[in-house]
């Protein structure tokens, strides 16, 4: 049990110490996140110097304690996810890996040192990253090809242990995704945001009917019952190509490298390390493409859609490869298909997601306060921006494109 006395930063941070074997060490609090970069939580970077001079840099990401937020949202189950995650899941594909001696495995996530469990004080203890040259894209502007390139091959990786977990080890691949539930749309549901993001919907429908008729011929019939056919994940496709997901693929979620050189372009990243597993669950690896891509993509991306998938299929099938895994014979086809048909998550994410990475930081929602004055329902959709000019050209986009692959 937590001692009371204690701030909620001293009991993260020593609990972190006696999982280390640090008996004396100075605390310093080095800053906090910007506002918008935790809906639930809030992060906290922390340094702490060991006795034996050994420096850690931290990142505390802690659960938000207002009880109307609590109430209208499941918080707890989100960060109880993602403690799971990187006490189960990733070790497991992590010993999976060096069971196979795989020379280039997949560690593209932040280590995690410690969590706390206690209802209002969940926490995690993570690796700060920014030390070693990562860094959160720009939220307000479109990712290039490179980035897209370096993620969507990052996924391809993941998203191949599942598979290869599943067949090599079947019992475990159950175990790791047996109360995997899909938590993202608990989160609307509670909060009552479906409305919301169907009229987002409605509202995208039309600024496409107004620019490009024949597009929207082919996305009218999405206007029907949207929230319901789309946001909720089918776990088991039929066709048995379902993973562990990512889960919330925004463009905050993701810190790239551009390498040691201070010269270093930061047009072309070298590595992406994925953040934030609070809404992972299991579906169709294009739960993950698709919203990734959607929230990030302007026209001219759009237009290597397939070359993405085809470096993601790539990806894929040769890190299959390094576990001896043949018997799946995905083929790019398979991943084509996959995307017309649960892509539509990512188109409608799309909205609400564009919106807030193009928010200026005064116009970012604080959903604790917005719980406390009444309801969060309508947090996100529907509100006024600045750059509302950029927002349109860019949902326009997504959903043409989206229109094109019917």
């Amino acid at each position: 049990m937590c001692d009371k006395k204690q701030s909620d930063l001293d009991l993260w941070v020593a609990d972190f110490a006696k999982k280390r074997k640090i008996s004396k060490y100075q605390l310093v609090h080095t800053g906090n996140a910007s506002k918008g970069d935790g809906y639930l939580g809030v992060v906290t970077f922390v340094n702490v110097l060991a006795e034996n001079g050994e420096l850690y840099n931290l990142v505390i990401k802690s659960a938000k304690k207002g009880k109307e937020l609590r109430k209208q949202t499941p918080i707890q189950e989100v960060f109880l996810r993602e403690m799971f995650i990187y006490s189960k899941v990733l070790p497991s594909f992590q010993d999976f890996q060096l069971e196979h001696a795989v020379n280039t495995p997949f560690e593209n996530f932040a280590k995690c040192y410690t969590v706390c469990r206690e209802i209002e004080r969940e926490a995690l203890i993570l690796q700060n990253l920014k030390p070693l040259n990562y860094e959160v894209y720009d939220r307000k502007k479109p990712q290039n090809l490179d980035h897209a390139l370096v993620v969507f091959k990052g996924y391809g990786k993941f998203h191949a242990l599942s598979l290869a977990l599943k067949k090599q080890k079947p019992a475990l691949y159950e175990d790791l995704t047996r109360g995997m539930s899909d938590l993202m749309a608990q989160f609307l549901v509670q909060a009552h945001m479906e409305a919301g993001f169907s009229q987002d919907m409605l509202e995208a429908l039309d600024m496409v009917r107004k620019d490009d008729e024949k597009s929207y011929r082919k996305l009218e019939l999405l206007q029907l019952d949207a929230v319901e056919k789309y946001i909720y994940k089918i776990e088991k496709p039929d066709d048995g190509l379902s993973v562990i997901l990512h889960g919330d693929c925004w463009n905050n979620n993701m810190m790239f490298t551009y390498g040691n050189s201070a010269n270093a372009s930061k047009s072309k990243p070298t590595d992406v390390k994925f953040l934030d597993f609070q809404l992972s669950s299991v579906g169709s690896p294009i739960y993950d493409l698709s919203y990734y891509l959607y929230a990030v993509a302007d026209e001219k991306l759009l237009k290597y859609h397939d070359l993405l998938l085809q470096a993601y299929h790539h990806s894929l099938t040769s890190f299959l490869e390094k576990f001896h895994e043949t018997s799946y014979n995905i083929a790019l086809e398979d991943i084509r298909r996959h995307w017309k048909e649960f892509g539509k998550f990512g188109l409608l994410l799309a909205p609400t997601i564009i919106r807030i990475e193009l928010s200026e930081t005064e116009e970012v929602v604080d959903l604790a306060e917005r719980a406390e004055s009444g309801n969060i329902a309508d947090a996100f959709s529907g509100a006024k921006i600045k750059n509302r000019a950029e927002f349109e050209e860019r949902v326009k986009a997504v959903f043409k494109h989206f229109a094109s692959l019917l």
